[in-house]
């Protein structure tokens, strides 16, 4: 039986915890510490994505399509891409552990604690998460829907409690076992806030593309810290309800004995 069966997830509790910890010092810093992210990103895929293509291309619409690029060689560029990628998952490390505990101090020495040890297992839980949803949505779609939402806590379970590939799958099985539809919702909710917000970007219809992608960033960068947040604040509510219900049975063993 599952320690959280008798728990039921808050929706709106989680809505409450990201928009509080986002709206915190340490939640505003991340949140320009991921704009920044997002800038350094699109001007390095873009300069590569320009180095490309340079020649084949008119430069009236290399230039709009690539309004962020700098000149730099393709090699630079792409090698500048994947140490930003490595960098986008240092910085979710962090993000995720602050936003989970100590966020008014971020980075501390607990946020980033065993970073290269947690890269590995986040990137091989990702692939193994990636693949088994991808093989769950060809296969009928709504197996693919429920692995998503089985394996949602994984990537959390090896940043916050550092666990291994197989133990943070189980955690996340374990975690989202009776809570899985209001987990579907919650995304459900996310991803039509972020079309809300991609339609309001677009209708803004910025005076160049270069001032459209820096506003695309800004927007981008804010709203992957508020989703993180929101995620976390899911996954507290179910580890703090199990460790609770643990310290219960515990107690009435003890009893017993």
């Amino acid at each position: 039986m599952s320690s959280t069966d008798n728990t039921k997830l808050s929706l709106s509790a989680a809505f409450s915890y990201a928009g509080g910890r986002l709206t915190t010092r340490g939640g505003m810093i991340l949140a320009a510490v991921y704009v920044l992210y997002q800038l350094a990103m699109q001007v390095s895929v873009q300069s590569l994505g320009a180095s490309l293509v340079a020649g084949r291309v008119p430069s009236g619409e290399l230039a709009s399509s690539y309004p962020l690029a700098v000149g730099m060689p393709a090699a630079v560029s792409g090698v500048l891409t994947v140490l930003l990628g490595v960098g986008g998952i240092v910085l979710s490390i962090v993000a995720m552990r602050a936003l989970y505990h100590d966020i008014d101090n971020v980075p501390t020495a607990e946020h980033t604690r065993n970073l290269v040890r947690t890269v590995l297992v986040l990137v091989a839980v990702s692939i193994i998460t990636t693949i088994a949803v991808l093989l769950g949505t060809i296969a009928l779609f709504v197996p693919g829907i429920f692995l998503a939402v089985s394996l949602v806590f994984a990537q959390l379970a090896v940043t916050i409690e550092d666990a291994g590939v197989v133990e943070s799958l189980e955690r996340s099985w374990a975690l989202t076992s009776g809570h899985r539809l209001r987990l579907f919702f919650l995304g459900v909710a996310v991803f039509t806030i972020a079309l809300v917000v991609g339609a309001i970007v677009g209708f803004l219809n910025p005076a160049s593309p270069a001032l459209g992608n820096v506003v695309s960033s800004v927007v981008t960068g804010v709203f992957s810290v508020y989703s993180i947040a929101l995620l976390v604040g899911a996954y507290r509510q179910l580890v703090d309800a199990t460790d609770e219900s643990d310290a219960d049975t515990t107690g009435v063993r003890a009893q017993v004995r």
